[in-house]
């Protein structure tokens, strides 16, 4: 028996060092990996078992140098959701978001997007009720501090967009690709858990 299976696409954006490409790998292959500048973009594809529906993550991972930047506009079209990325531990990368989230807005229909504060297991981040505000103000549907060394919330941030991207499909708002293939047993470590967020 065939199945078809809904590919979303996700692009991750934020600044060059944020940990990106960290978080990214951590969750296709759970390593923790020293940090590489990406050049250009990244492409990483990882099928995972949300609530009985089987969907895949077709991830887009792009550099934040600002010799990539001009790329972001053509390699964000026909996303279907985001991963705005951000240091804690260095406060000039969330001030930074503002031109991230301009280039998504522009370039994509009301996406779902989610605000990633990267190296949680070290001091530093804005003030809780700035991030909130910036929240709010960008239409972004949650925030999750995250580690990639740790392993701190990474499969939860990518089960959560695969949720929101899942229920845009379900009210019509975006059109995923299909892939049909027949029909495998799952992996057990492809199973996540829908993660609560804030906010």
């Amino acid at each position: 028996m065939s199945v078809n299976t809904p590919i979303f696409k996700v692009v991750v954006a934020g600044e060059g060092g944020v940990g990106k490409s960290c978080i990214v790998r951590r969750f296709i292959s759970n390593e923790n990996s020293e940090p590489v500048m990406t050049v250009g973009s990244e492409f990483a594809y990882r099928e995972l078992d949300l609530t009985g529906q089987r969907l895949g993550l077709s991830i887009w991972d792009f550099g934040g140098e600002e010799r990539f930047r001009e790329l972001m506009p053509i390699l964000c079209l026909g996303a279907h959701g985001a991963l705005v990325v951000f240091d804690l531990s260095r406060y000039s990368t969330f001030v930074q978001l503002r031109f991230w989230m301009e280039i998504i807005h522009s370039t994509t229909n009301k996406i779902p997007v989610i605000l990633v504060g990267a190296k949680c297991d070290l001091p530093g981040g804005p003030p809780d009720e700035e991030i909130k505000q910036f929240c709010i103000e960008q239409r972004i549907s949650a925030y999750f501090p995250v580690s990639a060394r740790e392993g701190i919330n990474v499969d939860s941030v990518f089960a959560h967009i695969a949720q929101l991207m899942h229920d845009a499909t379900q009210k019509g708002f975006i059109t995923p690709a299909y892939s049909t293939k027949p029909n495998a047993e799952k992996s057990p470590s492809d199973a996540l858990e829908t993660p609560s967020a804030t906010p």
